[in-house]
């Protein structure tokens, strides 16, 4: 079985952790669907996945000590499986309308991405992770709407 091309996990990898939006759109594809599985919000379509990404840079900033790290990222010649601990610091940005973390707060969330890739961008990415990481049980569980 092929992987996917190492120049495609290459640009996805370096525009992820960048945080470079412009450059992470141009591998996603017009009709691709984002499914926060922890909470079923999705997001239909590059306008939508566009605005999960700005809001999710303006939620938490990176330091060089606080960062993301990939632990395993493995393809076919049409999936991406990436699964990578994502520490930040929160910002007054944080999506949640209740239980949100102060300002300054450290988050550190084990994420797990599986994309389907097609024509050669992300067509269907479904974003696992444990709720109960991010906001408190009993809370609202929706981050991002």
């Amino acid at each position: 079985m092929m992987a996917l091309p190492v120049t495609f996990i290459r640009a996805f990898s370096d525009t992820f952790l960048t945080d470079d939006i412009d450059e992470f759109m141009q591998l996603i594809d017009q009709d691709c669907g984002w499914v926060i599985m922890a909470t079923g919000e999705t997001f239909r379509g590059a306008g939508e996945g566009r605005q999960l990404a700005e809001r999710s840079v303006a939620a938490r900033k990176h330091t060089k000590d606080v960062h993301m790290d990939f632990t395993n990222l493995f393809s076919t010649e049409d999936q991406m499986c990436l699964e990578y601990a994502h520490r930040a610091i929160v910002t007054e940005q944080w999506p949640s309308a209740s239980n949100r973390p102060p300002a300054g707060t450290k988050v550190d969330i084990k994420i797990c991405l599986v994309c389907h890739v097609k024509d050669g961008k992300f067509d269907r990415i479904h974003e696992y992770f444990d709720l109960g990481q991010v906001v408190s049980l009993g809370a609202v569980r929706r981050l991002y709407s």
